[in-house]
This record gives C-alpha cells, structure tokens and sequence, in this order.
C-alpha cells in the first residue's frame, strides 16, 4: 500500500534584495552602509544591515538624513529597477530547479510546494547555498505545513542562521508563543488591537481560540488563519495568477513641468510601456483614464482625470497613445507646474476572443499593427528598453525621474556591461 508524502512550504525571502543587487556588482559596497531610493531619489526603499543600524528608517525622506547619510559615509543609490527585475527573474529560474511548483509571492520571495523524504533542512541548505552560488544573492528561507506557518519560519529566519523548519509540536508552540498577534500573516494593526482586548496576545493564543468565537467575533477569513496556524492548509496553491482587472503606468517628473508638449512625451512614454506589458499577457484594454496632477501642497494645486472608450479593443500603441493625448487635452489646463501624468487601462479583452469595430474593422491593416507591435517587442528585449522608441516619446525629456546615483543595468544593457580589469 503506498502513502503519500505530505506537501511542506518553502518560502525564499531575498535579503535586503536591492542593496543585495547592487553589491553583486560592486562588492565595495558590501559590510558597508547602503540605502536606496525610491523613484526620483524621495524615500529611503532598501537598506543594508550596517544602515539599519545607524537608525536610518525605512520610508523616511532622504533629505531628512542627509546630514547622517554624509557623517557616516553612507553610499547612496537611486533604485535601477531594470536590474533588480532581472534579478529577480534569475533567483526564480534558480528555485524553479527545486520544485515545478512555484508561486511567486513579490519581486524578492516566492514559495514552493515540495513533498519529500528527504531532510527539509537540508533541502532548504541546498537551496540557499545554489541561490548563492548562481546569483549572488543572499536569501532566508523558512518551512512549514502552510503557507502561514512558512511565513513566520522565515520572519525567525531572517533573525537567525537564515533558516528555520518547523519540524515538531513543542517548537511550533514556543515560536507562535513568542510572535505577537500583529505579526501574523493578514493581520494588522487594527485586528491585532481587538483581538488583545479579548486578551489574545500571541500568535498561540490566537491559534488556540474557539473556532465558534473566532468566526462569529470576525470572520470566516480570520478563522482560516487559525487553521494555518495549526497545520491545516486552507490558502489554495495558485497555479495561475490572478486575471489583472487594470494596468497603470505613471511616475513623478523630475522637475515641474508646464508645457503641453513634454507632458505628452510622458505620457506617450507611459502608454507604450503599458501596451508593450498587455501585449505580453495578450490582453486587450477597452478604455483608458489620464490622469493629471500638481503636487498637492501649496495654494496652486490641480488635479483631474478623464476616461476614454477605445471604438475597439486593442494594443497598437500609436492609437492608444492618439487616445491618450485627447484625453490629456480634455483635462490639461495652463498656468499650473505638474508634477505626475499617469495613464490606467482597463476593460480587458483576451486578444482572439472580442468584438471588433463594425465600421473600422481593416484586417489587413489589424495585421500590419500585430506584425509592426512584435518586431518592436521583439528589438527591445533583445537590445533593452529603450533600442526602438515612438517618435511621440520624444529625444530629450526634461520630465524623466531624478536619478543621480543610478548603477549600471549590468545584466541588460551591452554598453553598461561590468568592466573587469587585469
């Protein structure tokens, strides 16, 4: 009679993985301290161990630490969102070797569904060091029955040696008796503050509580938790993921803009990125919102939207960007310096299965579009991002993001290629 092995959960955390990135390339900056920054150098988004210790918090303006920042020789990056990608993209190729069962939860972590025999221990060892060895990322690793307990394994992880396995009842008590309710997986900080009214506390007393209690004082969500908790698995393994409702594609400029024209070159710019990222999921957007504003602090302050119906479906980025810049036009209004245009698309077709325009339908012509829109896609993944742009994107860009400490995209730009000499 054969049995089957129970399934067990893997979850990979990258450690610090931005500044983990940057010091793949550049191990100068390793057991130094490093933060980088978010889109047009604001915010504090990733930092080293050595700038945690400084007290340098995550979130903060940078300028409210630049004194620190200059007084404890902290090097300072802009985020290269191009590299961290790629990154990424090469850490889950590496973990897909270990399991077909894969599900990428966020640009650093993953899960794995894996039944063994096998020492889980050692497996997750054996994962690690690969990792390591084939990307030079750093990574923690936690393990349980569920996607919940797997959780908190890597939170005790990340503390420790880098990995962590449930492996007995007496452990999985002491360790749930010592996270507090608010660091449970889904629950924040507004549940963790009712339930320790009712005196629960700790991860363990949560576990412990009533089915009837937990279900008739919260909700039948909140009682899957507890059943996470207690070894039973209740969040389902997707396969496949979530068909995406919207896409939006925006960023702040890197100084105020005024003009019409370079507020059209951000948008255009934004429109076929979002067009190219449908095209790849073979989705097609029936309408689409400009969105336009100023900062929202000063007397000056502007901010509008406007959505538009596309007579037909579709990905051919010049008529989406023609759309775009007439729903600009309907919002856009002189005498205010903006400070972010953004575009959302919506109403999603798949690609073969839509209703066409009656009146404008030229399938001759939808051809051309397809075959012109695959041979673009086709030169700027194999020569990066920027090799084919549309004349309405314009050359100069004055409204692009601050990015004064930007690295090179070392694995996706032949001409920023790391320089080894000898």
């Amino acid at each position: 009679m054969s049995s089957t092995k129970p399934f067990n959960y893997f979850l990979i955390d990258c450690n610090q993985f931005y500044v983990s990135c940057e010091q793949v390339f550049n191990p100068k900056l390793k057991n130094k301290p490093v933060v980088v920054l978010s889109n047009n150098d604001g915010c504090i988004v990733a930092r080293s161990k050595e700038a945690k210790a400084l007290g340098i918090p995550m979130g903060a303006p940078a300028y409210q630490y630049a004194a620190i920042f200059k007084a404890q020789k902290v090097h300072v990056l802009s985020s290269n969102y191009t590299l961290y990608g790629d990154m990424s993209q090469r850490v889950m190729q590496v973990l897909s070797q270990f399991s077909p069962d894969m599900e990428e939860y966020s640009i650093d972590e993953a899960f794995l569904k894996i039944s063994t025999s096998a020492s889980l221990e050692t497996l997750a060892k054996e994962m690690k060091k690969t990792v390591l060895k084939w990307t030079g990322i750093p990574v923690s690793i936690g393990v349980g029955s569920t996607k919940t307990l797997a959780k908190v394994a890597n939170d005790i992880a990340k503390k420790g040696s880098g990995i962590f396995v449930f492996c007995d009842e007496e452990q999985t008590d002491r360790a749930l008796e010592n996270l507090d309710v608010e660091e449970i997986w889904g629950i924040g900080r507004r549940l963790s503050e009712a339930l320790k009214k009712d005196r629960i506390e700790n991860a363990k007393a949560f576990r412990d509580a009533p089915d009837d209690w937990i279900k008739k004082r919260f909700s039948v969500t909140l009682l899957r938790t507890a059943y996470e908790l207690r070894g039973i698995s209740c969040l389902e393994w997707n396969e496949l993921p979530m068909p995406r409702k919207s896409i939006t594609c925006s960023r702040s400029f890197g100084c105020k803009i005024t003009q019409l024209e370079e507020i059209e070159q951000a948008l255009a710019s934004y429109t076929a990125t979002a067009a190219e990222k449908l095209r790849e999921e073979e989705l097609l957007p029936s309408f689409i919102t400009v969105f336009l504003t100023t900062s929202p602090f000063g007397e000056n302050a502007y901010s509008n939207s406007f959505t538009l119906s596309l007579n037909e479906p579709t990905v051919y980025t010049p008529s989406l960007t023609l759309a775009a810049k007439e729903a600009l036009r309907q919002i856009f209004r002189s005498g205010y310096a903006y400070k972010k245009v953004g575009i959302i698309m919506g109403g999603f077709f798949p690609k073969d299965n839509y209703q066409p325009d009656l009146f404008s339908s030229n399938e001759k012509q939808k051809a051309r579009h397809r075959r012109a829109m695959e041979t673009i896609d086709s030169i700027n993944q194999k020569f990066g991002d920027s090799a084919v742009l549309f004349a309405a994107e314009g050359l100069r860009k004055p409204w692009k993001m601050q990015r004064g400490n930007v690295s090179p995209r070392y694995t996706t730009s032949w001409d920023e290629l790391l320089n080894i000499k000898i």
